[in-house]
């Protein structure tokens, strides 16, 4: 068995001024995964910057994806967002990083592990939405993306107030120094 681990935190919201210079993906919250010996590079879910300059600037792309549009995504390396979500966390943010593991057979890791880096070495695009209330089969964020690679979700809807708390509740703290530890070994 290996694991796979879901990584994400709660945003700091798109009103709070003192965040308004911070990336969309630290303003909205955002999850990932990593796998097992390669921890240090956490795959995220969301638009590409090319869709994103395609819309406009950070107001415009934030008014766009809370009508429900979509937008292409892909796979990204999203390690830097995670680092400074758990800096900001530091300062009493609240983006606090949970991470849960997901434990699979060797077999199942393997091929969702291979799976993941032929999309993101090839750029496969996905279309990209924020969630609906109802989860629509078409479309995912970051959170139901997982579940294109077979990996069960700890909340169906990609709702972030309802699906980081589940991170808590089933995992632990993600500290980067211990990647990093972990790594060194």
């Amino acid at each position: 068995m290996k694991t796979i681990w879901l990584i994400g935190f709660r945003g700091t919201t798109f009103r709070a001024e003192q965040f308004k210079n911070e990336s969309l993906l630290i303003r909205a919250g955002h999850v990932g995964f990593a796998f097992e010996g390669d921890e240090r590079r956490i795959f995220g879910f969301h638009p590409t910057a090319e869709a994103a300059r395609a819309i406009g600037d950070d107001d415009a792309v934030i008014a766009w994806l809370k009508q429900l549009n979509t937008m292409p995504g892909t796979l990204q390396d999203d390690a830097a967002i995670f680092h400074r979500a758990y800096e900001l966390a530091k300062g009493n943010a609240r983006t606090h990083v949970w991470q849960m593991p997901i434990e699979v057979s060797d077999e199942e890791f393997e091929r969702i592990r291979n799976l993941t880096l032929l999309w993101y070495t090839e750029e496969t695009t996905f279309l990209y939405s924020f969630p609906p209330e109802t989860p629509m089969p078409d479309r995912d964020n970051c959170a139901t993306f997982p579940r294109n690679l077979g990996l069960p979700l700890p909340e169906l809807t990609g709702q972030l107030q309802n699906y980081v708390p589940i991170l808590a509740e089933r995992g632990t703290t993600w500290h980067p120094e211990e990647v990093e530890d972990d790594q060194n070994d």
